[in-house]
């Protein structure tokens, strides 16, 4: 049984930040399908898989379960939220990582920086400008600005869609003090 190929960013930076993870979960914020998530499990991290519906990946998991796959399975936690509509449920230093591909709220950046462990790696893709996306999408600066208070940004960029941009950051939360 295949897995689904994990976005480029996260494929090219998960071992990295798989080890800066130590032995805390790493978070997979609108998950989807699984298929970032996926790539952690195999380089043996628990993953915390969240969205508003897991109803695919719950079915997907079910199947791997019945494979030479099962221990990847066995370490993917799902996590139902709505991330619009609920409060973020995780607490301080709660996890190794945060992975948010494809996604964007922008209140969720300070939920981040205070459920990710200090040293702790934040990979941010936004989805690309294509069609009417924009909309979702924020301003120039606004992510680099916001990032930059608790974390070193070792990786950013932007690109123009329409009157906002795409953001893809590779961000470490700086040590307390």
């Amino acid at each position: 049984m295949l897995l689904p190929q994990p976005s480029p960013f996260v494929k090219k930076l998960a071992p990295t930040i798989a080890a800066a993870a130590k032995d805390l979960p790493v978070l997979d914020v609108a998950c989807g399908g699984g298929r970032n998530a996926f790539v952690f499990a195999q380089l043996g991290c628990q993953v915390v898989c969240v969205d508003k519906d897991l109803s695919p990946l719950d079915a997907f998991i079910g199947r791997l379960r019945g494979s030479p796959l099962v221990d990847i399975a066995n370490r993917l936690r799902l996590h139902p939220l709505d991330l619009v509509l609920n409060e973020w449920p995780f607490g301080k230093a709660e996890f190794g990582a945060i992975i948010n591909v494809h996604f964007f709220l922008p209140a969720l950046l300070h939920q981040f920086e205070m459920s990710l462990w200090p040293r702790g790696y934040l990979l941010l893709e936004t989805a690309p400008g294509c069609g009417g996306n924009y909309r979702d999408l924020p301003k120039a600066g606004h992510v680099k600005q916001v990032l930059s208070a608790g974390f070193g940004l070792e990786y950013y960029r932007e690109g123009r869609a329409g009157p906002a941009v795409s953001v893809k950051a590779f961000a470490r939360k700086r040590p307390i003090g």
